[in-house]
């Protein structure tokens, strides 16, 4: 008779626990229940992992999983307590191909994240601001319901679908040529995060763009070179400036920063022109020099922090 092909299970808890451990070196393993602890120098702390649910998420016939991730450190206030929802996608080779992150709690964390459930494919948890970062008395801590899908490759908060601009944003990328590109959630206001990455020998430029109604778009580039004199600087902020208007989809809000740098003495305060806001910030070292642009352009006023962008005030 013909012998049966069967899928290997996978035990995707080991899998991160043991990207847990990596090179550290942990007091104490405990593959039973998913857990590990590290000494961490005196400041000790552990970590412990659940499965939520397993599912072809992306329908390519290989079974993903949601996990929920929990670190206790001492005193319970420090860096290491945290706590997240990860949506694991696996490739074809039994290895994690994308890891997509939502933050439930950290000591300076904007929103904590508390009744979880999982159920038809939709995660839903309720989000209410953190005490230490609103710095408001307890019974004036707001709350708002949250839920989670994934959808076209990436996990989405469903009110940024419905609610957000941004989401209608069709084919959403930023370089026309890009040699890298990932999306996924924002951890704090559950946005759709954008990352591009360029490269060619001498120059590389990454670009991160995010944000509901509002756009938030942070652009690195670098260029190989040892001349460091302030001429290069400029001829170099200026190539790369042309780069964005020529090489992107966002080339009319390039052109007016651009604009804005052409005719004026090239400094690192911000500038305003109408919508858009920017700065870009220089740094040389050996042999590169980096330049920082920081833009965001400002459809929704009521949108200026992040329980604003949370609960997607118009």
């Amino acid at each position: 008779m013909p012998i049966k092909e069967t899928k290997q299970k996978i035990d995707i808890l080991k899998i991160l626990l043991d990207e847990e451990i990596s090179n550290e070196k942990p007091e104490k393993v405990d593959y039973k229940s998913y857990s590990v602890s590290f000494d961490n120098e005196g400041d000790s702390y552990s970590v412990s992992l659940k499965k939520i649910a397993s599912e072809d998420f992306n329908k390519d016939g290989i079974e993903d999983y949601i996990v929920e991730r929990n670190s206790e450190g001492m005193l319970g206030g420090n860096a290491n307590t945290n706590s997240e929802i990860l949506y694991i996608i696996m490739r074809k080779d039994n290895n994690i191909q994308d890891k997509h992150r939502i933050l439930t709690y950290a000591p300076f964390s904007y929103n904590i994240l508390d009744n979880i459930t999982y159920k038809n494919g939709i995660l839903k948890a309720i989000a209410t601001q953190n005490y230490r970062t609103y710095s408001k008395p307890v019974e004036e801590l707001e709350s708002t319901n949250l839920s989670f899908i994934y959808k076209n490759e990436n996990v989405y908060e469903e009110t940024y679908l419905s609610n957000c601009e941004l989401s209608k944003w069709k084919n959403k990328k930023v370089f026309k040529n890009a040699s890298e590109s990932f999306r996924t959630i924002d951890m704090h206001n559950y946005t759709e995060v954008l990352n591009e990455k360029f490269n060619t020998k001498d120059f590389d430029c990454t670009v991160e763009l995010s944000g509901c109604d509002n756009l938030d778009l942070i652009i690195e580039g670098n260029f190989k070179t040892s001349d460091l004199s302030q001429k290069n600087i400029d001829s170099k902020r200026k190539q790369f400036l042309n780069f964005l208007v020529q090489n992107t989809s966002l080339s009319e809000d390039f052109k007016i920063v651009q604009s804005h740098y052409l005719n004026n003495n090239s400094s690192e305060e911000r500038a305003i022109k109408g919508e858009l806001s920017f700065n870009i910030f220089t740094n040389k070292e050996k042999d590169k020099i980096n330049f920082r642009l920081v833009l965001n352009k400002d459809n929704n006023q009521n949108q200026t922090e992040n329980w604003e962008v949370t609960t997607r005030k118009k």
